[in-house]
């Protein structure tokens, strides 16, 4: 059952200060905000609730690659793109010839999007890819998609955006398609993640 399988894999603790797990599929996911985080003004950075298991959950029955951050680190990995997450995904990535890398976020039921694509104002990923994941997105009645305004991408974006070949996709996901007590909706997002993973690698298959 879904609800039971995605809530397993949200709570699932490690002592780790973040897991790297394997695929082959050439896609990374990236979880860098699963934990509450304190800022350097004493206020808390809360945690985005189902963007580590979004990410386990793709690994697990997608087989693509995943990194997820566990403890806090003293450091916001969004924010300084020198810290360990950010330097053991970069090997990752070269290690494992990477195509595309997803850094998944979350945004407040707020918001005025369902989900939001940063791509440094559409240079970190080609218009086509960028145009499939809206599109698969819509098949699953997750039609307001925003681009750029306000998440362009934070220093994960940036610092993968350097690297070559490599395109990166900075996703903020409504709070809404989130929350426990609506775990459909959750459901509809990964089953977009899913045929967008799909159509990628056979698309990344055909060039090869």
């Amino acid at each position: 059952m879904f609800e039971h399988e995605i809530n397993n894999l949200e709570n699932l603790k490690t002592d780790d200060d973040f897991v790297i797990l394997k695929g082959n599929v050439p896609i990374l996911f990236s979880a860098p905000h699963t934990m509450h985080q304190l800022r350097d003004d004493g206020t808390t950075k809360l945690r985005e609730p189902y963007t580590k298991a979004i990410a386990l959950y793709l690994n697990k029955y997608c087989n693509t690659y995943a990194i997820v951050k566990n403890n806090d680190t003293g450091i916001d990995s969004n924010r300084d793109n020198y810290d360990k997450y950010n330097v053991e995904m970069r090997r990752l990535i070269k290690e494992n010839d990477i195509k595309l890398v997803i850094d998944l976020h979350g945004a407040s039921k707020d918001r005025n999007f369902d989900v939001e694509f940063g791509t440094l104002n559409n240079l970190s990923a080609d218009f086509s890819t960028i145009k499939e994941l809206e599109e698969a997105f819509a098949e699953n009645g997750i039609s307001n998609v925003s681009y750029n305004d306000p998440f362009k991408g934070g220093a994960i974006t940036q610092g993968i955006y350097a690297l070559n070949d490599v395109e990166v996709i900075q996703i903020e996901i409504n709070g809404k398609y989130r929350d426990y007590s609506n775990i459909s909706s959750l459901e509809e997002l990964i089953k977009s993640l899913e045929k967008f993973i799909k159509q990628y690698n056979e698309y990344t298959n055909r060039m090869n």
